[in-house]
């Protein structure tokens, strides 16, 4: 069609430039997915997996002690042999949870008994509070447990 001096086209793009631009975005994303899947592995990898064969459940606790101790019984259900590095209470280190002698074999458990509150941490009955334990290989456990509570 033609208005005037100036002919107007109905393609907003030739055949050629369309599909040169999809294999351009193709390969723009499967770039992306390399090297997501690439960083994600190298991760997992670099620490020899060993984040990925330690596991730890809480098999139980008990924070019923009207002085507000703590007790608590880990669990390796991992295929590795764990130590455990730390713990923390609503992000407060715990005295006597840690160190290098503190390994927990596969299928074995490690009781934390008489645990208690951290300086500064003022918990009350019924509330729900986060544990955490950290091996010292850098896996991070994470559990919930209620004030006054045994489970």
């Amino acid at each position: 069609m033609k208005i005037g001096k100036f002919k107007i086209r109905r393609k907003a793009l030739s055949p050629v430039i369309a599909t040169l631009l999809m294999v351009a975005i193709a390969v723009a994303a499967a770039i992306i997915t390399y090297v997501w899947a690439m960083g994600l592995l190298g991760g997992l990898m670099g620490t020899g997996g060993a984040q990925t064969k330690e596991q730890l459940i809480l098999e139980n606790y008990n924070w019923k002690d009207p002085a507000g101790k703590l007790a608590f019984v880990l669990r390796n259900v991992g295929s590795s042999k764990v130590t455990v590095a730390a713990g923390y209470l609503e992000g407060i280190a715990l005295t006597g949870v840690g160190g290098a002698t503190e390994s927990i074999d596969v299928g074995g458990t490690k009781s934390y008994t008489d645990i208690g509150q951290p300086v500064g941490f003022t918990g009350t009955d019924g509330a729900s509070y986060v544990l955490k334990i950290v091996t010292a290989s850098g896996a991070t456990f994470t559990y919930s447990i209620v004030k006054g509570k045994a489970g």
